[in-house]
């Protein structure tokens, strides 16, 4: 998941470049602008979009969607747009390990042995500089 600044056609076909190989297949809604990614190497199928005819089409982006919701409302209760794409990153990483829910205490020693420590100083200089990007 990523955030994009607007879903018009440039934004949507650079970000297909980005998340997927030439000649994949993308399904969508009708939305217009999703048409152009056909003139760029991909196969587009796009349906509009009604669950009881068509249950299985973006049935996936419907149950990621409301799991996002879910974490949203029930864990952080509120979203800071500053920091849309960390919380992204957070819901994929528990989305990817929903199966294994049990395994990530014992994976955490693990992570936090192969990174590298980071300074208090380091972090509040980070901190900052992040904040300067947004003012």
């Amino acid at each position: 998941m990523e955030v994009v600044p607007s879903l018009k056609r440039k934004t949507l076909i650079d970000f297909a470049k980005r998340q997927s190989h030439l000649g994949s297949i993308i399904s969508s809604d009708v939305y217009r602008s999703y048409r152009k990614l056909e003139d760029k190497g991909y196969k587009h199928e796009s349906q509009l979009y009604n669950p009881k005819k068509s249950p299985d089409h973006l049935h996936w982006l419907d149950t990621v969607l409301s799991n996002a919701k879910a974490l949203v409302g029930g864990i952080f209760h509120w979203l800071s747009s500053r920091h849309l794409q960390s919380y992204l990153d957070e819901f994929c990483y528990r989305f990817n390990r929903r199966k294994h829910e049990g395994d990530l205490f014992s994976r955490l020693p693990h992570h936090c042995i192969g990174v590298k420590t980071i300074t208090h100083r380091k972090l509040v200089e980070a901190c900052m500089q992040s904040q300067e990007l947004f003012v």
